[in-house]
């Protein structure tokens, strides 16, 4: 079935997962931190306690998650999906009415926990767990929510702030998630394609687990510096990207540009992988995500190789290769392996695992880089240490292709 043919039959399904994966922005980085100087100017909060704050509420929402996320196996659908957008909507009106800095870190756990955290797993978890036999192609659809939503929000957002300035905008969140979002979602759950109990244990087969299972399985342990290896090391260096465009002489117009073609190549090559997922499946295909990444981190040992104007879009573009590969890579993998009918118990330790990957990353690069580290030797153990991500992941891809 090719993409236009399985979008005709379940778009409105799609779109649920979809929406999910968009909406989570509102509780992604990139945009709170839109509000960060308001904040910080709000409650006489300075660069390293707000940032603080921050990293504790998600270290936070990343523990909270490990209980909370399993819900989702439990729960009709509908019932999760208006418990991520109450306490979605909370966090908002949290910010919005925030007078005291108790409140402020009420608001980020909320937003961190139920946006960033379980909006996006409410998606992903849904959608694997519904299209077995087209899981590669529909994880890859509903993943360019996030990317789409991630193009316009910020320009929607500084439009809405000065007019009703940022606490305002927060409001004006609150009103939409609740108002407009949430029924829209509700509503787009009667399309879940209904598999009783008897089609997912025959669409699991042997392969159903839980999470006890899980955390045994070698396989999981060999898989996991892989899964984490991308979100962890793009953090550390995303962070920290003004220190290597002043390293190599990149102007930030051309590095800003080069995120385009960034966005742009992680569209089409997610869009590629899900069909290529669907065809040989995602244990197979898994360990190859880090080459790409690794290509990456090659161009800033050998910049002399690449014309100087053309070096960021380069690198950023093999980074959107890496991005493109393991977004529907990594959503099918769990699912594969270990089966739907605890997709979301196992998911929300794995997503936890991520999270505190993330909130570690632009402290231990940024420890590095004071230490008077250049980026070629940052670069080089990152490639180090793909590869030894690589062969343990291929070895359990093996593993499971034996016993099959």
């Amino acid at each position: 079935m090719n993409y236009v043919t399985f979008l005709r039959r379940h778009i409105g399904f799609l779109f649920f997962g979809f929406s999910m994966m968009g909406l989570s922005n509102f509780g992604q980085t990139f945009f709170i931190a839109l509000h960060g100087a308001d904040i910080k100017q709000a409650f006489g909060l300075t660069n390293t306690s707000f940032g603080g704050l921050y990293s504790a509420m998600t270290l936070l929402s990343a523990l909270v998650l490990l209980y909370s996320g399993r819900l989702i196996d439990k729960w009709p659908l509908s019932r999760f999906t208006s418990f991520v957008f109450l306490g979605f909507t909370a966090g908002c009106l949290f910010m919005g009415f925030a007078s005291h800095i108790v409140m402020l870190a009420m608001a980020l756990f909320f937003l961190r926990h139920f946006g960033q955290g379980l909006s996006g797993h409410t998606g992903i978890t849904a959608t694997a767990r519904a299209f077995p036999e087209q899981r590669g192609r529909a994880v890859a659809i509903i993943q360019l929510g996030y990317a789409s939503t991630e193009a316009i929000f910020p320009l929607l957002l500084v439009l809405v702030m000065g007019w009703v300035g940022w606490q305002g905008s927060w409001l004006m969140a609150a009103g939409f998630l609740l108002l407009i979002a949430m029924p829209l979602q509700l509503y787009l759950t009667r399309y879940e394609p209904k598999l009783d109990k008897a089609d997912m244990q025959a669409a699991d087969g042997s392969q159903a687990a839980g999470r006890a299972e899980v955390v045994r399985d070698k396989r999981f342990y060999l898989l996991l510096p892989l899964y984490t290896s991308s979100p962890f090391l793009l953090t550390g260096m995303f962070f920290h990207q003004v220190n290597l465009a002043n390293a190599y002489d990149w102007s930030l117009v051309a590095l800003a540009s080069a995120f385009t073609l960034y966005a742009l190549t992680k569209i089409g090559v997610s869009l590629i992988m899900g069909g290529l997922i669907d065809r040989f499946g995602a244990v197979r295909l898994f360990p190859l995500v880090f080459v790409p990444l690794a290509g990456a981190f090659a161009t800033l040992l050998w910049p002399n190789l690449i014309p100087l104007a053309l070096a960021p879009y380069v690198y950023l573009a093999l980074i959107g290769v890496n991005l493109g590969m393991t977004a529907p890579a990594s959503g099918s993998l769990w699912p594969e392996l270990f089966g739907t009918q605890n997709l979301g118990a196992i998911r929300s330790m794995t997503s936890s695992i991520v999270i505190f990957s993330t909130a570690a990353a632009p402290v231990f690069f940024g420890a590095i880089i004071d230490a008077g580290i250049s980026f070629a030797v940052i670069s080089q153990f990152c490639i180090v240490y793909l590869l030894v991500c690589g062969a343990l992941a291929f070895l359990a891809s093996r593993i499971t292709l034996a016993n099959q």
